[in-house]
């Protein structure tokens, strides 16, 4: 395991800044001893002339460890600010959302005589309407956040709670928010425009990650039947975005440089369409990277290229550990990256599972399976049970989603051909919803478990890493042996020649 993560540096950088980004939340002192034996590690590995690629991982490492102590700082701080009556001009960062009897949404300080420019404050409000990207000027009674909820709103940068008492609009909006605003507005005009209600909710959902719409007994089977994350605008979404600007591409487009400038500017709108989520932008910084490496030539490791990821979001921000969208999106990436893809490469060599029907099947079930044992101490911690129709649901809706989306994204973009692949799209996504419904709402589609049981599942997962590690090794092995032996065989008959 260790030998592993060595030659894959930026993973073993992710993991290192991934445990300290936990601990920032509970010790300053803890972080500040971890950040001064980072250092002297530091300078022992300059002194010992170690690769360089490690000891860049370790300088990332202690940047990570740095900002944590930094975090800790500012949301220490802003405490001090918890019970003041707050007065200034902010600007709307999400979608309000709706609860019934009250509005919460999140603001961002543009000028204030309490917050510094650029804090984000939750706020709750009973009366009025406030739109994504609307400056307001607005008094808001600052409190703390709820304990309950305190991991997930640090994980946004968002330190502070509070209740408005009033606002008004200053008729201004911010440039950049606006355009996406109205990008969206689009979006949800057309979907909702040409569906029927309930498959534009779970439209809206694939392309942009917006749940706003689901009834709430849509949204439970949803979780029972295991597809939440088909839900949340993520990796596999953005790859089918990006696979699908990337065909057209290599039609038309034969210089890298040019591939990498459309790779950027298409993440960079899908990433700000969907609103910068902890998932989208973990996948996001993954294909910005991939960009980077045509524009230099130079080829990496897929674990190598999600560590790098995960290593710059948590130097942006370490509380974003504590973002469940953000765990599960991670673990289900490595899960398909260092157990799904070696064992399908493995098993599909064979003449068998070569075959056009069973390999691609075959692929689906190591996929899910993967990436469901991996997310499982997750679910288990976080809601407290696994679901067990998980794999079939998606199985059955795996496919019919990648086709719901390209459909609906050609659509958008083709207006000529859009009333025809709305209507292909719009039966896919009653497909999808059928599915749902069906196996969401079995009594068998859950089983839950307790908190200590999350500890067991790390455990397994351990076990299948170093599982096939070992194979890997000794796979390695037989190949090695192969080798020599056919090189002894050739010298022989060298030999006998001479």
């Amino acid at each position: 395991m260790v030998d592993y993560l060595i030659k894959r540096p930026m993973l073993l950088c992710a993991v290192f800044a991934s445990v300290i980004s936990v601990i920032s939340l509970y010790s300053e002192t803890a972080l500040f001893v971890i950040s001064l034996l980072l250092v002297a590690v530091i300078f022992f590995m300059i002194y010992k002339r170690v690769r360089g690629e490690l000891i860049f991982a370790f300088i990332l490492i202690l940047a990570v460890s740095v900002s944590a102590v930094i975090s800790f700082a500012q949301a220490d701080k802003k405490q001090e600010s918890v019970g003041r009556f707050c007065e200034g001009e902010f600007i709307v960062v999400e979608q309000p959302t709706y609860h019934g009897t009250f509005y919460s949404v999140t603001l961002e300080t543009l000028e204030s005589d309490v917050l510094e420019k650029g804090d984000k404050v939750s706020v709750t409000y009973d009366n009025g309407s406030m739109e994504y990207a609307q400056r307001i000027k607005a008094g808001i009674s600052l409190s703390e956040i709820n304990e309950k909820y305190k991991k997930s709103y640090y994980a946004e940068s968002v330190y502070v709670g509070g209740y408005v008492k009033y606002f008004e609009y200053t008729g201004k909006q911010d440039g950049v928010l606006a355009v996406v605003s109205d990008v969206r507005n689009y979006i949800k005009d057309k979907i909702f425009g040409d569906y029927k209600s309930s498959e534009a909710a779970t439209m809206l959902a694939l392309v942009t990650g917006d749940r706003t719409y689901f009834s709430d007994e849509f949204y439970s089977n949803v979780k029972s039947a295991g597809v939440a994350h088909v839900m949340v605008v993520s990796g596999m979404h953005l790859s089918i975005i990006v696979s699908l600007f990337l065909f057209l591409c290599n039609k038309f487009i034969y210089n890298r440089y040019l591939k990498a400038v459309v790779i950027f500017a298409v993440t960079i709108g899908v990433m700000a369409v969907c609103g910068f989520t902890m998932s989208i932008l973990r996948a996001g910084l993954t294909y910005i990277f991939m960009a980077l490496g045509l524009i230099l030539n130079r080829e990496n490791t897929s674990e190598n290229t999600l560590g790098f990821a995960v290593t710059v979001i948590l130097l942006l921000n370490p509380f974003a550990i504590f973002s469940v969208a953000f765990q599960l999106s991670v673990l289900s990436t490595f899960a398909i990256l260092a157990v799904a893809t070696p064992i399908i490469e493995t098993v599909c060599k064979r003449r068998f599972w070569g075959n056009f029907i069973v390999a691609p099947l075959f692929s689906s079930v190591v996929v899910s399976v993967s990436a469901l044992l991996f997310t499982a101490p997750i679910a288990v911690y976080t809601f407290g049970y696994i679901s067990n129709v998980s794999i079939v649901t998606n199985l059955l809706i795996g496919t019919a989603t990648s086709v719901a989306l390209v459909l609906c994204i050609l659509g958008l973009c083709l207006p000529f051909l859009q009333n025809i692949l709305f209507i292909l799209s719009e039966a896919v996504v009653r497909y999808i919803n059928a599915v749902i419904n069906y196996f969401g709402a079995l009594s068998f589609s859950t089983t839950s478990l307790p908190e200590w049981t999350t500890f067991l599942l790390f455990a397994i997962i351990i076990g299948v890493l170093c599982v096939l590690l070992a194979c890997k090794k000794r796979n390695d092995m037989l190949k090695l042996k192969e080798i020599r032996a056919k090189k002894i065989k050739e010298g022989g008959k060298k030999a006998i020649c001479l």
